[in-house]
């Protein structure tokens, strides 16, 4: 068996080593999460700001084993690199997962990088243990976080959504589509900001990302060059004309019974005012507004982040599994 590496260019490559990512992770996950696959070469084969993307695949004549999907960070947290093994199950207990990740620690030491990342979606929901948390521990990485995944099928009837709607005295709401009108920007990159900064990480070693509008501009332009849709509702108080809260949903065509429920945030100063709820309910009218077909929403969140996981529970969100993180330092 031979490594190659992957870089997006080739699209025959390209599209073998993500149809084993793919499968792993329908096999692993009762409601598997991930990027389509012209999502994921974008990834790869654009000029990103925050990121860039390749990987290794481990390959047995005309067979592949297993992959290695890297996310080399660029603007924060640049000591640090994430990693994700899949192996396909005919080749597994047959030493792949190691040779990959032997590969990449090669890769990121000649980098000069000293954090590896990996994150495991599969674990059991109370856990947080899977064949894959076996490995890591027995390869030297530490367990530094945890979140709990959430997810919702889809449609919910309309009267379920009715019933948890409550407008908050103070605050009106907007919303948008694709792209953000002009006069949000320099108060949603505050609220993106404040979301990295305020969401529990755990013991992991990561830096907040401090958002710029040349940034949510980049990330728009990516998603729209990905095919991705996103539905936005965000609460305005109306008294200061301050951005108080936001919801990001959205999915793509590529991927139709796999919809995501990005960021919820509210700004410390308001909260305690149900403005979470406050927006989700709508933003959940609006993203099921173009649906014609059944979907399931998922959602990932810190056992700690308890308001959030309530405000799910209210919504009709179930646990599925938890997703844990784990780190080595070379």
């Amino acid at each position: 068996m031979q490594i190659v590496s992957v870089d997006g260019r080739n699209p025959e490559v390209f599209r073998r080593f993500f149809e084993v990512r793919d499968a792993v992770r329908r096999e692993e996950l009762e409601f598997p999460v991930g990027l389509g696959l012209q999502e994921a070469r974008v990834l790869f084969t654009g000029d990103h700001s925050a990121a860039r993307s390749d990987g290794l695949g481990l390959v047995d004549g005309d067979t592949w084993a297993g992959i290695a999907w890297l996310d080399w960070w660029l603007l924060d947290n640049t000591d640090t690199v994430d990693v994700e093994l899949a192996v396909v199950p005919a080749y597994r207990r047959r030493g792949v997962a190691t040779r990959l990740l032997d590969a990449v620690i090669e890769r990121v030491q000649a980098d000069g990088r000293r954090v590896l990342s990996g994150m495991n979606s599969a674990g059991d929901p109370v856990t947080g243990e899977s064949v894959g948390t076996a490995f890591a521990a027995a390869r030297g990485f530490v367990r530094k976080h945890a979140e709990l995944q959430q997810v919702l099928e889809l449609p919910l009837p309309s009267e379920q959504l009715a019933a948890l709607d409550r407008p908050v005295p103070g605050y009106e709401l907007v919303q948008w589509r694709e792209h953000m009108p002009d006069e949000w920007l320099e108060q949603f990159a505050v609220l993106l900001t404040g979301m990295t900064e305020d969401v529990p990480t755990g013991d992991r070693t990561i830096e907040s990302t401090r958002w710029t509008p040349a940034l949510i501009r980049e990330a728009e332009a990516r998603r729209v060059a990905q095919g991705r849709f996103a539905y936005t509702t965000a609460a305005v108080h109306t008294a200061s004309g301050e951005l108080a809260a936001y919801t990001q949903m959205g999915g793509t065509p590529e991927t139709p019974d796999r919809l995501s429920q990005y960021d919820t945030y509210v700004h410390p100063t308001h909260r305690g005012r149900r403005l979470g709820i406050a927006v989700k309910v709508p933003n959940l009218r609006a993203l099921q507004s173009g649906l014609d077909h059944s979907a399931v929403l998922h959602t990932f969140n810190a056992p700690e982040n308890t308001p959030m996981i309530a405000v799910n529970e209210k919504l009709g969100f179930r646990p599925a599994a938890q997703r844990t993180t784990w780190e080595r330092t070379l």
